[in-house]
């Protein structure tokens, strides 16, 4: 997740620092705390209370914003930005991650998300919700790691037996159907997975088939796969894996599992 930045230029800090100081002084900060969170020493944490400087208007403002962020919890951490632009930088951004940089590639990979959450929006896939979150994950075409692999964030939301949301897409987030997406890749033309309840009766689907170990290996050689079953483990849930070439791919065969297997048996 892309975080939160206030540029202050070089001339300012300083001043910044003293106004943080005197305002967290007066709200019950010690010294020794201030010390640590403004980055100088206690002698100059002394100073910058004691000073009668004044301070200009702007940085005012902008100690009392980062004073009143710190006393709701946030973290603050003082760093030297060097960066190149025709014009000054000034106010409030957000820098991203190096693997969450907006280039072609990974737009086109959370693109493909929202597609595949808009294909199961709404649907009802009752029978094949496991009981750990259902997600979906998508890696780019040379992954070197999971922070090139997205999913959303803390699985999709599901209720009453039917996928109605989700809290964003991240890169580097969804660790364990990363890192098994990322081990099926090196073996299998593969691109993106979803979890999904375990399937006893997947051949009916038309789909193949094969099976993980219990530390999550391909038991068989195989050089192509539609689904993957896990068969659980001492307080692991049997699952299913459903593979493809992207997300869409992916939730169109769970669309087509649930028409085949579970429709069929409320027909």
């Amino acid at each position: 997740m892309a975080e939160e930045a206030i540029f202050i230029d070089s001339k300012d800090m300083v001043i910044l620092k003293k106004a943080l100081a005197q305002i967290l002084y007066q709200k019950n900060f010690d010294q020794s705390r201030l010390s640590s969170l403004l980055d100088i020493s206690q002698p100059m944490v002394s100073n910058y209370c004691k000073s009668k400087d004044e301070i200009p208007d702007n940085v005012l403002k902008t100690a009392m914003d980062i004073a009143e962020r710190i006393l709701a919890g946030q973290s603050v951490i003082f760093r030297t930005c060097v960066s190149f632009s025709d014009e000054p930088l000034e106010g409030n951004f957000f820098i991203a991650r190096k693997n969450e940089l907006i280039n072609d590639e990974n737009n086109e990979i959370v693109n493909n998300l929202t597609e595949a959450f808009l294909l199961l929006k709404e649907r009802d896939i009752s029978g094949l919700i496991p009981e750990v979150k259902i997600n979906i994950a998508m890696a780019k075409e040379k992954p070197s790691g999971s922070d090139d692999v997205a999913a959303f964030l803390n699985g999709l939301i599901v209720a009453d037996g039917r996928v109605i949301g989700y809290n964003g897409i991240r890169f580097g987030k969804s660790r364990h159907l990363s890192s098994l997406l990322l081990s099926l890749k090196s073996i299998l033309d593969v691109n993106a997975i979803m979890n999904i309840a375990y399937v006893e009766d997947i051949g009916k689907t038309g789909f193949t088939y094969g099976f993980l170990t219990k530390d999550y290996k391909l038991r068989d050689k195989l050089k192509q796969v539609d689904v993957l079953l896990h068969e659980g483990d001492f307080g692991i849930e049997p699952c299913a894996y459903v593979l493809g070439n992207n997300a869409v791919d992916v939730v169109n065969k769970v669309l087509k599992i649930k028409e085949e297997i579970y429709d069929e048996v409320g027909r």
